[in-house]
């Protein structure tokens, strides 16, 4: 590695092994690293990959360029020009019997020049060009034919060893002849051949001119372009119609299609070394300007059209982080490989990671590509889609369970959602409804918001008001003998409220809180029970539930419950007491949060309930009813207001409890939906609110938007059916939209249907019924003009329309309609023939041609559900 290094090639035959060139050559072989040891002399090219040097050769002074030969035949076997003008054969393995016949031949020009490159045919691999500099009266084009019995050692030589700089010097007659020249008095700066077609080459000649020769036709090139763009030319593999080439500081894209202008023209701010198409990668050239740190990759993108100019995509490559870079060398097979080497000699094998391109579609399939190859397709099946915890997929089956429709138990759509941070609200919800279905019973509250919380029951629905003044009560223990007691409850309407939509309930006597109790029992959930029978002064009662959950197979917790009874038994309010100074200890150890919210009540002095609180793991409805029984006014609010700001700025949706749906629920809402994307749930809980002013917020109407959108994506119709049909006839707000199919008059074209003359200018209808029931129409109600006649009884036919408003005694008003649906009028989509609906099921039980005379239409065999009928009999 101490001489210096000008270029670098991979191998074209053999994947693991690459040349570098400069003073001498050398050959290396690429080898995995194993272990992490690398053993000398070898020296890492990569962070997996070493290479070790094979062989060299140092006999060429005055090397210019050089080509790989292209075929299996001879891997190690290389043709190099040389300033003389001279090309000699080179193996890179001497002691391979296989290259003995054709290693250190020399093809020579009749006038000594530089040859400025080399190139082998790659399929025709018998045959290499050379281009040389300019002389006057030879051509600068050669082309050899390798194969030529002429041009074969004596049998001695072949099996011996010879001097290769004197071989040609014996006989005359034994120096090669190329088998065809071009270029009279012109030169060479570059020659590349096209890969699909052996027969043609293309060159930069005489500094100024791009011409295409083809071997067939050895008088003229083919086709010519005038251009300095004249060095570096290379054809891409994939396409071979468009070649690149170079000159100073910019680059030219050519097609050879219309071959009289270039395509594209690229500046550089540096001179233009090397350009190289990616043998794998169809459209990517690389590109290095003269002591650049970086290589310039242009992925080129041809378009559909030839007339459109294409696209160019640059990215830049920085190899070496402190080096300039010499030259590189794309691998022959694997995608995306390059060997670069620095200023300083050092070689790196690296890879380039693509721009990824990612899909994403409706359904959750995930699928990215790499190069040419799909690396990986992955959808919500793969347990590997688990980890994005994507929102999508959760909402996708929510909804396929009916999630958010389930309108007479709102509280089962906590179970759909399978996601704890949900449960409040849907719970919230749920009390909502079965409070107001209360409160309607009792006039004085029909003044409060229908969907409030508890902060907005207690200081107004934006804090805009106060609570009024509460009144504290001495409350005693309930079924034991504790007749004094030091603790006080606060009472007023608004604190009534707000403990029934926490579900607890005004009065722990009410059959709504025994139910609430005996749900919670039923879930398993005893410590919460007892803790909130305890809550409400109800010791006795505690005791047997934490009884019943130390015998029962639902309950959940790691504590021993029937300890905790005996504890709680020996509870006294005696504050010198041993029970209150054991108990103080040791709830801390305590794994439940109720058992230690309960033991921080009974042990709690000077209404200092701090800590059940702030206790995170108890349940947001639980820690607002404490705080409405045991806190006074200004604690209250202010214990509210901080809970209230911490849920919006964190976007719980168990603050909804709070907020209720007023605009400080909806900014939750807002936030929920910024930190989870479940659009859903922000949409079902405003389409549980209607009628209500909510669907009005601009807010709303976007989700709701978002999420029709997102069920159509989905193609669930029947979800996004469902969901329209509760939004539209819940909200009266949104303007229903007016019927757009009707059957029209011959004449007039408008509506035969009478009901369309009597809506009001703002869509609604007159209260008063347009036409009786038993009121025969038989013309247009817009021009008069007769209606067609029935088919069978010759009748004009025509019959109300619609619905009207029916009032009954004692069972308010009901919607009617106007005719049965044997009146109804029907008609064949081809022949236009039809009747009244009952003559025409009648004539087509027996009949499958239209019963007008001289029509020949089979009406019945065109009908889509005669078709599934018959189907189905044979």
């Amino acid at each position: 590695m101490c001489a210096m290094k000008v270029d670098i090639a991979w191998s074209p035959t053999e994947c693991n092994r690459f040349i570098t060139v400069g003073t001498d050559i050398q050959l290396y072989e690429v080898e995995d690293i194993k272990d992490g040891i690398i053993k000398p002399p070898a020296f890492a090219i990569s962070d997996s990959s070493c290479a070790n040097l094979i062989s060299s050769s140092s006999d060429h002074q005055y090397l210019k360029c050089f080509s790989w030969y292209p075929k299996q035949e001879h891997p190690l076997l290389l043709a190099v020009g040389m300033a003389t003008g001279r090309v000699v054969l080179e193996s890179l393995d001497p002691i391979s019997s296989r290259d003995a016949e054709i290693v250190g031949r020399e093809f020579i020009p009749k006038q000594s020049r530089s040859c400025n490159c080399v190139s082998w045919n790659p399929f025709e691999a018998n045959v290499l060009i050379s281009g040389l500099d300019k002389h006057r009266g030879d051509n600068c084009i050669l082309v050899w034919d390798v194969t030529r019995s002429s041009f074969l050692p004596s049998a001695i030589d072949a099996v011996t060893s010879f001097d290769r700089r004197s071989m040609f010097s014996l006989d005359s007659t034994s120096v090669p002849k190329p088998v065809l020249e071009f270029g009279q008095s012109e030169s060479t700066q570059s020659v590349h051949w096209f890969r699909n077609n052996p027969k043609l080459f293309v060159c930069g000649m005489s500094l100024k001119y791009l011409r295409l020769y083809d071997t067939r036709d050895g008088s003229k090139h083919q086709e010519s372009t005038t251009s300095k763009a004249v060095y570096n030319l290379c054809v891409d593999p994939d396409v071979e119609h468009r070649l690149a080439s170079s000159v100073d500081n910019c680059f030219v894209l050519w097609d050879v299609r219309n071959f009289e202008k270039p395509v594209v023209t690229i500046n550089e701010p540096k001179p233009v070394t090397k350009l190289c198409w990616s043998p794998t990668r169809s459209g990517l050239l690389a590109v290095l300007c003269k002591d650049a740190s970086t290589i310039n990759l242009y992925d080129i993108q041809s378009p559909a059209g030839d007339e459109v100019e294409p696209a160019v995509v640059e990215r830049n490559l920085q190899p070496f982080t402190s080096h300039s870079i010499m030259s590189f060398a794309w691998h022959p097979s694997n995608e995306n490989r390059m060997l670069t080497i620095s200023q300083n000699n050092q070689l790196l094998d690296y890879t380039i990671f693509d721009r990824i391109t990612l899909n994403w579609s409706p359904t959750s399939e995930i699928v990215w590509t790499y190069g040419r190859k799909i690396l990986q397709c992955v959808d919500s099946r793969d347990e590997f889609y688990s980890c994005l915890n994507d929102i999508s997929v959760k909402m996708r089956k929510r909804a396929c369970q009916g999630y958010g429709l389930k309108m007479p138990k709102i509280w089962m759509n906590a179970e759909l959602a399978d996601d704890p941070n949900l449960n409040g609200v849907w719970m919230w919800l749920d009390l909502v409804k079965g409070v107001e279905a209360d409160t309607k019973k009792r006039s004085h509250h029909r003044h409060h918001p229908k969907y409030e919380g508890v902060y907005s029951v207690i200081c107004g629905e934006n804090g805009s008001t106060t609570c009024s003044q509460s009144e504290p009560l001495r409350v005693t223990w309930r079924g034991i003998n504790i007749t004094e007691t030091r603790i006080f409850k606060y009472c007023s309407e608004e604190r009534e409220r707000a403990l029934q939509l926490c579900g607890w309930g005004a009065d722990f006597e009410s059959n709504s809180f025994s139910k609430f109790i005996d749900r919670l029992e039923a879930d398993g959930q005893f410590s919460r029970a007892a803790t909130i029978a305890v809550f409400n002064v109800e010791l006795r009662k505690a005791i047997r539930i934490l009884s019943k959950g130390a015998t029962s197979r639902s309950y959940r917790g790691s504590a021993d419950l029937n300890a905790i009874a005996m504890g709680l038994a020996g509870y006294t309010q005696e504050k010198t007491a041993l029970w209150r100074e054991v108990s103080s200890n040791l709830k801390s150890n305590l794994v439940d949060p109720y058992l230690r919210a309960m033991f921080a009540f009974l042990t709690s002095e000077d209404d200092n309930f701090e800590e059940i609180l702030n206790e995170q793991q108890i349940a947001v409805q639980d820690r607002m009813a404490f705080a409405c029984l045991y806190l006074n006014d200004r604690k209250l609010v202010d214990f509210l207001e901080g809970v209230r700001k911490k849920m919006t700025e964190t976007g719980n949706l168990d603050g909804i409890l709070l907020t209720g749906l007023t605009n400080d629920g909806l900014s939750l809402i807002e936030r929920y939906v910024d930190t989870t994307g479940d659009v859903q749930t922000a949409s079902l809980i405003v389409l549980h609110t209607l009628p209500g002013q909510v669907c009005k917020d601009p807010r709303a109407k976007n989700w709701v938007a978002s999420y029709r959108d997102l069920l159509d994506t989905w193609m669930l119709w029947k979800q996004r059916a469902m969901f329209d049909v509760n939004w539209f006839n819940k909200n009266t707000l949104v303007h229903k939209p007016s019927q757009q199919v009707f059957v029209s008059c011959n004449f007039c074209r408008r509506s035969v249907s009478n009901s369309f003359l009597y809506k009001q200018p703002d869509g609604t209808r007159n209260a008063q019924t347009p036409l009786s029931a038993n009121r025969k129409i038989s013309c247009c109600p817009g021009c008069r003009k007769p209606l067609p006649r029935c088919s069978l009884c010759l009748c004009h036919m025509g019959t109300p329309a619609g619905l009207h408003w029916q009032r009954q005694i004692d069972m308010g008003s009901e919607r009617k309609k106007l005719s049965d649906f044997s009146d109804w009028l029907t008609w064949c989509q081809t022949c236009r023939h039809g009747g009244h609906s009952v003559h025409i099921l009648e004539w087509f039980k027996n009949h499958n041609e239209c019963p007008v005379t001289g029509c020949m239409c089979k009406c019945m065999s065109l009908d889509a559900t005669a078709k599934l009928e018959s189907e189905k009999n044979s």
